[in-house]
C-alpha cells in the first residue's frame, strides 16, 4: 500500500505516477490500482484527500475479485465534525507547558470522543489526556485571533495587525484559519506552522487536538520536542483511514491458513 498527496498524479506531467505503475505492474508483476480517498469517509473528522495505491501479487488475490483491486467503501454515513472530536477535552491556555490533564466531567460524549478514549479491541482505556500542550503566542498574534470567526482566515485580520507581512497576497489560505465546529477540519498539516485556531478559544491547537483530528486514540503518546510531535501528527496516515484500507486488503488476500 502506497499513500501520497493528490499532487503526485500531476507531477512530471503525469510521468511520475506512470513510472510507478509501470514498475509495479510490468516489472514486479503486481495486480494494482490507484484511487483518491478522503479520510472523512472513514470516520476521520478531517477532509483529507490522498492518492492510495494498492498492489497484490496475482497468486495472493482471491479469485472472486477477478484480477482487480477493490478499494474500501466509506464506513460512516455522515462526516464527523470538529466539535465531536475536540469539545470533551479540557481547556488549555496559549503557551501552556502542561502536558498531561485529567478528563473534565462531561454530561455527554460524542461517539467519536468515546472511540478516542477507549480501544476495546486491545482492551486499552486512556486514563488521562496526553500531549495537550500549546504553542506560546505573542501579544500581537493573540490580538489577531480575536478578529477571526469560525471558517475565516488571515484575510479577516485588520491591516494594522499585519504590518510585518510584506506581501499579504502570498499568504496561504490555511494561515490563521479558525476551524468550524460543525464541519470536519481542513487537512491537518503541521498546525503550529499553519496556525490553525481552535473554534472557540483564541489559541492554536494542541498536539492532542491535532491528533484527535487525525483519529489517533488518546492513549497514543507522542515523543520528542513539541515541533517534532506536531510533525509526527501531520505526516501520518489517519489511523481510522489506514484501518479501513488494511481491512479491505485483508479481505482480498487468500488466507493460506484455511
Amino acid at each position: 500500500m502506497f499513500e501520497n498527496v493528490v499532487g503526485l498524479l500531476s507531477m512530471g506531467k503525469g510521468g511520475i505516477i506512470e513510472d510507478i505503475e509501470k514498475k509495479l505492474h510490468d516489472e514486479l508483476g503486481y495486480v494494482m490500482d490507484k484511487a483518491i480517498l478522503d479520510a472523512s469517509e472513514y470516520g476521520v473528522p478531517q477532509t483529507r484527500k490522498r492518492v492510495i495505491i494498492i498492489g497484490i501479487k496475482p497468486e495472493k488475490l482471491k479469485p472472486e475479485y477477478g484480477g482487480r483491486i477493490k478499494f474500501p467503501v466509506r464506513t460512516v454515513d455522515k462526516a464527523v465534525a470538529v466539535q465531536d472530536a475536540l469539545f470533551d477535552l479540557p481547556e488549555a491556555e496559549p503557551g501552556c507547558l502542561q502536558d498531561v490533564y485529567e478528563y473534565p466531567e462531561a454530561e455527554h460524549l460524542s461517539s467519536y470522543a468515546r472511540q478516542m478514549r477507549e480501544t476495546p479491541l486491545w482492551s486499552i482505556l486512556s486514563s488521562q489526556v496526553l500531549n495537550h500542550n500549546t504553542t506560546k503566542s505573542s501579544d500581537i498574534v493573540l490580538e489577531r485571533y480575536k478578529h477571526i470567526k469560525q471558517g475565516e482566515n488571515w484575510e479577516s485580520i485588520p491591516d494594522h495587525l499585519l504590518k510585518n507581512y510584506e506581501d499579504k497576497s502570498r499568504c496561504h489560505s490555511g494561515i490563521y484559519r479558525r476551524l468550524k465546529e460543525d464541519e470536519p477540519s481542513p487537512t491537518i498539516n503541521n498546525v503550529r506552522k499553519s496556525m490553525f485556531i481552535h473554534p472557540r478559544q483564541n489559541r492554536g491547537l494542541s498536539v492532542r487536538e491535532a491528533a484527535r483530528l487525525q483519529s489517533f486514540p488518546d492513549w497514543y503518546e507522542f515523543k520528542g520536542i513539541r515541533d517534532s510531535q506536531y510533525q509526527q501528527v501531520a505526516d501520518a496516515v489517519p489511523p481510522l483511514m489506514a484501518k479501513a484500507i488494511a481491512e479491505q486488503i485483508k479481505r482480498m488476500l487468500i488466507d493460506r491458513s484455511e
